[in-house]
This record gives C-alpha cells, sequence and structure tokens, in this order.
C-alpha cells in the first residue's frame, strides 16, 4: 500500500503503518478508528474535540450547500467562505469521511480565506502571538529547566527536566497518589498561557470561517495544520504548535521519557487538533452521546470511549481557566502496553471501551488522572485511555457552563508511520540526541 502524507490537501483519513521490528504493517487511518475502540490494532483515527462554542461559529447548519451565487463570483475568498453552509458533524464512531465531498470542494477556497483573513487582522493581533517558551507563559521552573538542557544536554540536566513531570496525581488531602504507569504530568502553562492560548482559537474560530472536525469520534473541534482541508492553518496557532510546543517541549521530553520506545525519526511529523467536553445540563437531557435519536446532531460530547491514538507520543494540553470548574471528565488508562505489544490483541472485550469506571483489579498498571487547568498528560499513544462522563461542577446552577477545553498533539513517523517495537540499549538515542535532533535532523528541527 502506498503511503501518503499526513498532511495531504485532498486527503483527511490515510494510510498509516506500524513498525515491528523489521516488519511493517499498513492500515488505512478509517480502518483503526474502526478497530481500536474494540482493542484490535495499535491505534485510532483522529481523537478529541474544540475551543469554542459552536454557537460562535459557521459550523452551525446542518444542510451542506456549496452553492454560490452569480452575484457572488466577484467575492473575494473570506467573503465566499463566509457564505457556505457547512455540515454539522453528527456522528461519533468511524467518522473520519463524514461530509469529506465539501471539505475537499471547498479546501482551496477555505485556505485562500484563512489567507486572506490573516491579512485583514491588525498586525498587533498576533505579534509575538507563538511565543511560549521566552514568556511569562509556560511553567518557568519547568521552562528553566528545558533552557537548561537545550543549552548543556546532560544526564543532570535530564534530571532537572523529569523532575518536573510526576508519576503521581495528589488526592483532596494533597497525599500523593500513584499515576498509571507511563503517564506522565506536568503543570505546563501559567494562567496567562491558557488565556493567551484560548485568545488566539477564539479569534481563529470566530472568523466565520467554516472549520472541520478533528477525528471520527468528537464532533466539535478544530484541526491545526497548514494543508488539510477544513484544517486552521492560522501561522501564530502553527507556530506555537510546532516551534514552541513540539520542537521545544513535546519531543525532547517524549525522547527522554519513554528512550526505548522513540527513535529518531519516529516522532518527525505532528497532528494537532482542539477539543471540548460539555457538561452544561439541558432540556432533552441529551448526555449519553445517543447516535440512534434523530436529534443527535444538536448533542454535546461528553465523554470519550477508551481508544488508542495513532501516535508514538500523545500530549494533551488542559486550557481550562482556574475559574472554570467542571465535576468528572478524568482521563482512565487501562494497563501499559509492554515491549511486546503488537496492539492486535483480540482478548479485550469488544464492550471494554464503554465502561465509564475504573475497578480496583481491572488493569494492574492503570488508573484515572485528575486533569487540572494548564496541566499536561504525555503518554505513548499505543496506551489506551479514555475520558470519564463531564458533568457540573458541585457549586454550579443548572445555567451554567461546563465545558473542558484541550489542546492535543500527537507525533509520529514521516509518512504516518507509529512505531512499537521497543530498541535495544545500544540503538537508543544518546542524551545529546534527544536534545539537539540526531545528524540528519538537527538542521530540521533546530534543536539547539
Amino acid at each position: 500500500m502506498a503511503k501518503q502524507s499526513l498532511h495531504s490537501s485532498k486527503m483527511f483519513t490515510i494510510p498509516f503503518c506500524i513498525i515491528l521490528g523489521a516488519a511493517t504493517i499498513c492500515f488505512s487511518r478509517a480502518a483503526a478508528a474502526a478497530a481500536t475502540s474494540s482493542g484490535e490494532t495499535t491505534t485510532s483515527s483522529y481523537i478529541d474535540e474544540t475551543c469554542i462554542d459552536p454557537e460562535a461559529s459557521a459550523n452551525t447548519n446542518i444542510t451542506a450547500d456549496t452553492t454560490i451565487s452569480d452575484s457572488d463570483i466577484s467575492a473575494s475568498p473570506l467573503a465566499k467562505a463566509r457564505t457556505l453552509k457547512a455540515p454539522l458533524a453528527s456522528a461519533t464512531e468511524d467518522a473520519e469521511f463524514e461530509h469529506s465531498t465539501f471539505w475537499e470542494d471547498n479546501g482551496s477556497l477555505l485556505k485562500d480565506a484563512w489567507a486572506e483573513w490573516e491579512e485583514e487582522m491588525h498586525p498587533n493581533s498576533f505579534q509575538g502571538a507563538g511565543k511560549l517558551v521566552d514568556g511569562s507563559f509556560i511553567n518557568p521552573v519547568l521552562s528553566m529547566a528545558l533552557e537548561d538542557a537545550f543549552s548543556n544536554p546532560s544526564e543532570l540536566m535530564e534530571a532537572s527536566v523529569k523532575s518536573n513531570w510526576m508519576n503521581s496525581n495528589h488526592d483532596e488531602e494533597h497525599h500523593p497518589t500513584l499515576l498509571p504507569k507511563g503517564v506522565y504530568t506536568t503543570q505546563l502553562l501559567t494562567p496567562s498561557g491558557v488565556s493567551h492560548i484560548r485568545t488566539l482559537l477564539d479569534m481563529a474560530t470566530t472568523s466565520g470561517i467554516p472549520t472541520r472536525r478533528p477525528n471520527g469520534m468528537n464532533r466539535h473541534g478544530i484541526i491545526l495544520d497548514p494543508n488539510v482541508d477544513g484544517a486552521v492553518p492560522v501561522k501564530a496557532l502553527l507556530n506555537l504548535v510546532e516551534e514552541e510546543l513540539n520542537n521545544r517541549v513535546v519531543r525532547p521530553v517524549g525522547r527522554m521519557l519513554f528512550p526505548d520506545r522513540v527513535g529518531c525519526e519516529d516522532d518527525l511529523s505532528y497532528f494537532a487538533f482542539t477539543i471540548r467536553y460539555d457538561g452544561s445540563e439541558d432540556d432533552d437531557n441529551d448526555n449519553d452521546n445517543d447516535d440512534n435519536d434523530e436529534s443527535s446532531t444538536l448533542k454535546r460530547d461528553v465523554k470519550l470511549k477508551e481508544h488508542r491514538d495513532a501516535s508514538i507520543v500523545t500530549l494533551n494540553i488542559n486550557l481550562n481557566l482556574p475559574e472554570e470548574g467542571y465535576t468528572g471528565s478524568e482521563v482512565y488508562f487501562r494497563d501499559f502496553p509492554s515491549a511486546d505489544d503488537d496492539s492486535t490483541d483480540s482478548s479485550v472485550p469488544e464492550n471494554n471501551y464503554e465502561r465509564d469506571v475504573i475497578s480496583p483489579g481491572d488493569d494492574k498498571n492503570g488508573g484515572t488522572v485528575q486533569f487540572s487547568p494548564g496541566m499536561a498528560i504525555i503518554h505513548l499513544g499505543a496506551h489506551r485511555h479514555g475520558s470519564m462522563p463531564i458533568s457540573l461542577s458541585a457549586d454550579s446552577d443548572k445555567n451554567s457552563s461546563s465545558k473542558r477545553y484541550n489542546l492535543v498533539i500527537w507525533l509520529f513517523g514521516e509518512d504516518g508511520d507509529v512505531r512499537i517495537a521497543p530498541y535495544e540499549k545500544e540503538d537508543q538515542m544518546t542524551v545529546a540526541e534527544r536534545w539537539r535532533g540526531c545528524n540528519h535532523t538537527q538542521e530540521v528541527f533546530a534543536f539547539n
């Protein structure tokens, strides 16, 4: 099977490959999404949701209409894009191809519209917008440790970075409890950092330009990518993801925490998207994500079924502000994927992903993570996980808005490859390679 780039301008769902030692197995991402919720393959297709209420965007029309009247022929791309009636995402499983014709037919127009929109924005709107590490937006202790590791990569400097990535939770009485094996968290963003990213996302999602759902399971989300039809290609957001988060945080930290799983070429590409879970109460009691109901197109996403990601490493950042409360929505993890796990184990019950509560004896190394504002979770993409139902916080009234906002980044190989086979000790990257890149990737990613 010929492999295509994740950033193909005409393909949203593409083949990806699992590397098992010397063998390479290829699947389509559509097939992956169908299989992984039942535990049959290595990865799932695009998984999570958005940062802005659907009422604020142009994606609130259920029926797609790509017709442009004669009077609009001379209109600018931005004006034309704003007249499009984008289809509303409705399915919550195997929906990678949902409304794909609309996005492919209008892909070029939407890219031109975004370019025009950026030109029309006041220059000061994006001044310094793509900077995180050099400002006051990242936890200063972590930021300093990262800079020291880049400047002088050594085991001592790595130990300082590692000390910021905990493998423990703290309960209500601040007692430490172990996180699931292979799951690490840190306080990545300050409240200013969260507000900064949310402001950029607000500006983009209220532009009036239609945006595409990020994956086949969640309906409310946007993709941050310069090439995918229907994605948001705003330069400030792309720079933030590519330069600040990928190159300065996710890639070196993923290599450091999982040295036997991540090699020089296993994390060179990325897929980024935003997500939103909504626990607000309403009159039609639609918190069950039941797609059999005709009104399901208007429903909210309140949880995420168990799945694997199409990535070697995943970073998930909570973009809530401290005052934005909610109850539930913990991220749960199953057992840590073993080194010889080919992720094709059919012994996992088909309804396993529908369980919302983990019993004490369910998984030896599994457990839940309490996701707080500005916090980041990093884990292997092959690590099965899901999100528990979200609801109003205890001190909220019925009219309150209870939402969880996230930015998710997947790293994988250049052609969508997802390596599963572990590296022998002698084949693992050195400390310097983890922070400054291997010989053939140093210039590409400018680690130093």
